[in-house]
């Protein structure tokens, strides 16, 4: 399929899955308007709502011609909404992450142990999901969420995490505002540019699974 040009696209207008207007609500109805045209959504985002994440990878699957492209950042549960995409296309410079669904949570031993059995069932969801986009078994997905797997644009395209490398030689994009230190394994240059623009503290609050 041709994608180029394409006019009609799609932004997460926020860093954060859930808020604003990036809700599977709004995508839905940008892909309802544009049904059976080839659309571009765009993602630069850290992640945020796991529920957002996976509705809008069903709403992405269902429409059937949508490119997705990342700049700057698709972690977490961003990273899941691309898996139904017809096309997935990374600029040379942006970053995908994979990892276990987390959570702050308040309450008995009893609701505790029944948020940990809900998270579970939503890393089920993320590893089956990323298993059929990129053909890899659940064994080895799985192991990659464990570890909080960082990938740049050549390994995600070596991995089948993306069709297509983009922007090569063009200036950086710059990444979604977000307190990286929140991550395990958040590669230097975030930590570094968390940091220096004052992100780290700002997402302590409570926030839903991502």
């Amino acid at each position: 399929m041709n994608w180029r040009p394409l006019r009609k696209s799609w932004w997460l207008k926020l860093p954060r899955l859930g808020e604003g207007e990036n809700t599977a609500t709004a995508l839905g109805a940008f892909l309802e308007q544009h049904a059976g045209e080839p659309v571009r959504v765009t993602v630069n985002s850290f992640g945020g709502h796991a529920a957002e994440g996976a509705a809008m990878m069903a709403l992405i699957g269902q429409h059937g011609t949508v490119r997705a492209e990342v700049l700057g950042i698709a972690a977490s549960a961003a990273s899941l909404l691309l898996m139904e995409a017809a096309h997935i296309a990374m600029h040379s410079a942006a970053l995908l992450m994979i990892h276990n669904p987390a959570a702050l949570a308040f309450g008995t031993a009893d609701e505790l142990r029944g948020e940990a059995t809900t998270l579970d069932k939503i890393a089920d969801t993320y590893a089956a999901a990323y298993s059929r986009c990129t053909g890899h078994p659940l064994s080895r997905i799985r192991a990659w969420m464990d570890a909080e797997s960082w990938m740049n644009a050549e390994e995600a395209l070596a991995l089948n995490f993306c069709d297509e490398i983009t922007g090569e030689g063009e200036r950086a994009k710059a990444v979604a505002a977000f307190d990286y230190t929140r991550f395990k394994s958040a590669p230097a240059q975030l930590l570094r540019r968390a940091a220096r623009n004052g992100w780290a503290g700002e997402t302590a609050a409570s926030t839903p699974a991502h």
